[in-house]
């Protein structure tokens, strides 16, 4: 369970001093203080509900909180920063959040943990209490958030096989710049680089980069970090190149391990990246299997795949669909059955070689007026490839054509977008693109891809343009 990586810490805090454990800016933790501010909170947190909710923004805050939270055995729950209002309203009533750590909360349901920097160092870190779990809730489709419970055998499996795969020491750096509302940075990108005695870097413009903001930010702090490891997304992984090809720079060489899924990732995007000196790795997963089933490792990286299935955990192919068995499996959706054995993913893949592909999801597959069946993640990472493009989107429109929504950073023309998608056979080329700019709040999802359930209405208020290929007229 993450009792080992409590005791890791506190072995840390005697062993290694004063090395940095988490840092974001000129602010620098470092392992004496982090246990000494875990040892701290547990009084702070002695008579606080069993269930406690994680607000605000900042990543390092929201990295203590849940820290603390699960040393002391509660039920933490990340409200997403990118959720709305009504959405975080929804996950406290569901999940029976009774107290809050950070903004948006009313003072008597506020919690304030320590600071670290002040908390006393002469006192050890006692054996963690309880058994933790946390509440993931994801947006899904619909919007309305769903709770996915995690608990202490699910973490304990799931960062042993990320242990084994991706191999962590302790001279790593691991840039964090996904939410840390997000399973897998808080499983891969937390408890993993503090059980070797890593560092965490914090870079707190990620979150604004993603949904279009500036991307200097980030350029910047991967320079300055100089890391070894980070995990991105797509679109995310599509604007960080973007922000080196306009600073003219590469990535670092410290750079040994990125890890890229929750979306489909175009080969060309991969090529891009790799010239670009980042080591990339994709990997698949989902939060009801703990954020991560299958990934490519160091030294043995398949590209188009996303590697073998992490140790202790069971993959089998049924009618195409992906099924997982095992301790990382969920212990159930919140206010629902607990789940028993198997589970089924809803994504199409196969096995080649040993290594799994993921083709897509089952209930997104487009059956066109002439039976032809097309994967929209298929067509939309062609698109996606372009790192002026952090996500795309296609949909069947009322005439039996497809048509595919871009969102947009900088400027891109209606022959470019063809020219991206002329590689593909007739029958799977839209006949239209629908250009939407990707800062339109909403849109872009933190684990990657775009909010399909907006498809229909962006195509309904934004015009489109017809998309010809080579010498072949397609009628809009």
């Amino acid at each position: 369970m993450t009792a080992r990586v409590f005791h890791a810490i506190g072995a840390h805090a005697r062993d290694l001093g004063d090395k940095p454990a988490l840092r974001s800016g000129d602010r620098i933790i470092d392992y004496r203080h982090l246990a000494a501010f875990l040892a701290a909170s547990a009084k702070t947190l002695s008579g606080a509900p069993s269930v406690v909710g994680i607000t605000g923004a900042d990543p390092l805050e929201a990295a203590l909180a849940d820290l603390a939270l699960t040393y002391t055995g509660r039920v933490s729950v990340h409200l997403p920063p990118f959720f709305s209002d009504e959405q975080k309203v929804h996950i406290i009533a569901a999940a029976g959040v009774r107290a809050v750590i950070g903004p948006w909360a009313t003072p008597g349901q506020r919690i304030a943990l320590p600071a670290p920097e002040t908390c006393d160092l002469a006192v050890d870190l006692p054996a963690p209490t309880g058994s933790a779990k946390r509440i993931i809730f994801t947006s899904g489709s619909s919007g309305r958030p769903k709770g996915v419970v995690i608990g202490a055998r699910q973490m304990e499996a799931a960062i042993a096989g990320l242990e084994r795969a991706i191999l962590p020491v302790p001279s790593d750096i691991h840039l964090s710049l996904l939410p840390m509302a997000q399973l897998l940075e808080q499983i891969a990108g937390l408890y993993l680089p503090l059980l070797a005695g890593a560092q965490v870097r914090y870079c707190p413009e990620a979150l604004s980069a993603l949904f279009g903001g500036a991307v200097e930010p980030l350029v910047r702090t991967l320079a300055e970090a100089q890391p070894t490891t980070t995990i991105l997304v797509p679109a995310l992984l599509s604007r960080l190149l973007g922000g080196l090809a306009m600073a003219g720079e590469r990535a670092p060489d410290s750079l040994r391990f990125v890890a890229v899924g929750g979306a489909a990732t175009a080969p060309a995007l991969l090529d891009a990246a790799l010239a670009h000196g980042m080591p990339v790795h994709e990997g698949y997963g989902l939060s009801e299997c703990s954020s991560v089933v299958a990934l490519n490792r160091p030294g043995a990286n398949r590209p188009g795949s996303v590697g073998r299935v992490l140790d202790g955990i069971k993959v089998r192919i049924d009618d195409g669909e992906i099924v997982v068995s095992g301790p990382t499996v969920m212990e159930g959706y919140l206010g629902q059955p607990a789940v028993e054995g198997e589970w089924r993913t809803g994504d199409l893949g196969r096995f080649e070689y040993g290594v799994l592909i993921v083709e897509g999801r089952k209930d997104w597959l487009i059956v066109t007026p002439e039976g032809r069946n097309i994967n929209p993640e298929w067509v939309e990472a062609q698109v996606a490839a372009d790192i002026r493009i952090p996500a795309a989107g296609v949909r069947l429109a009322q005439d039996g054509r497809l048509e595919i929504i871009a969102l947009v950073a900088a400027p891109v023309t209606p022959q470019h977008v063809a020219e991206l998608l002329r590689g593909l056979p007739p029958y799977a080329r839209p006949a239209r693109v629908i250009f939407v700019p990707a800062s339109l709040p909403g849109l872009l999802k933190p684990g990657g891809g775009m909010d399909r359930s907006r498809l229909g209405a962006l195509a309904a208020s934004h015009p489109s343009i017809r998309l010809t290929y080579e010498f072949e007229e397609l009628t809009a």
